[in-house]
């Protein structure tokens, strides 16, 4: 078996292929994360070259295959307090890349302050294969736009989508509905609601879920029940003060996220109103801390490690010359404590 050291030899993939009982040409391509090659196959050589030490030469590699294997994930630069979802995505995003021998190299990119070309000069200058685009950087957003203006294979998480960039997200209306109607089954008809901004999209989308689950139980959500916040619990606090000052009969506050849910649950504590006794609290997005709180909080949970297999996938569809293309998966409901069945009430 060959070592590794002063004077030893190194393996070679003729010593992969030897170990692993198939030809040098589909222990290549397995090691190079070739499409079409079956998963168990490279996984069955990654071992062997492990358990061998095999070492890629990746410079001499980039030179005949002029690729870097480097695929860019861009994730939002914010400045106020925010729960950061698309952390959980990570860990299956990475495994799905190695898994085809591609690496994340992971940007910050300011929101609000994007400089101009800066995608072009990175994709350039690391020689991206390929770009994976975190929320909320949707189609209007001067990131978007140079993405799709340089047709690089790309996979948003947002709602931008082109020839060239993929588009996998949570189905934000099948969520708001699905928190809609758990509330209206439990006999709630006067609920208060705290939006994020009205300009993204998935607010637009958890909002318009929600207020068409009411309307299907006969009910007609009245602007004057909702409130806008930034995402931030302190928008949740300030909501739901003057949701309580505008309609003290409410029963129920839904919340677009769950760090808002958090800061209604805060001021209703201050006020010393009980949740789920006077008030129900539901939240969105499934964060862990949610199973925590007290009453632990009725919330949707996205489901993250799907969403994160899923953008691996569609990218690698268009790494290998596949047309781009539009998968929503459905998120789920997760039923705690903070939502009390007021049915038999009075």
């Amino acid at each position: 078996m060959p070592r590794k050291g002063d004077g030893a030899l190194e393996a070679t993939i003729q010593d992969i292929a030897k170990r692993v009982g198939l030809s040098t040409s589909t222990v290549s391509r397995a090691l190079n994360g070739s499409y079409g090659v079956h998963p168990r196959t490279i996984a069955k050589v990654q071992q062997a070259a492990a358990e061998l030490g095999y070492v890629p030469n990746l410079g001499a590699k980039q030179l005949v295959t002029r690729k870097s294997n480097l695929i860019g994930v861009f994730m939002p630069e914010l400045d106020n307090e925010f729960v950061r979802e698309y952390d959980e995505l990570f860990a299956p995003l990475r495994k799905a890349l190695r898994l085809i021998g591609k690496d994340m190299l992971i940007f910050s990119v300011p929101v609000y302050d994007y400089k101009p070309n800066s995608l072009s000069q990175w994709v350039g200058m690391r020689n991206l294969e390929g770009c994976i685009f975190m929320q909320p950087f949707g189609k209007e957003h001067p990131l978007m736009k140079e993405a799709l203006r340089l047709k690089v294979p790309a996979v948003s998480l947002g709602e931008s989508v082109g020839a060239k960039c993929s588009l996998v997200m949570s189905d934000d209306y099948e969520g708001g509905r699905l928190i809609g109607q758990h509330l209206t089954q439990r006999g709630h008809r006067k609920i208060g609601y705290v939006n994020g901004p009205a300009n993204l999209p998935f607010s637009q989308e958890r909002y318009k879920g929600f207020s068409d689950a009411l309307r299907e139980a006969g009910i007609e959500h009245e602007p004057t029940l909702m409130e806008a916040g930034d995402f931030s619990g302190s928008s949740g606090v300030h909501a739901a003060r003057l949701l309580l000052d505008r309609a003290p009969e409410l029963t129920a506050i839904s919340c677009a996220n769950d760090l808002m849910a958090m800061g209604v649950l805060q001021e209703l504590h201050r006020s010393g109103i009980a949740v789920p006794g006077s008030i129900s609290v539901t939240g969105y997005d499934g964060a862990y801390f949610t199973a925590y709180t007290s009453p632990s909080l009725t919330t949707i949970r996205h489901r993250s490690d799907r969403i994160g297999l899923l953008a691996a996938e569609l990218l690698i569809e268009l790494l290998h010359g596949g047309t781009a293309r539009t998968v929503r998966v459905a998120p789920e409901l997760v039923d705690r404590e903070s939502v009390a069945d007021i049915r038999e009430i009075g």
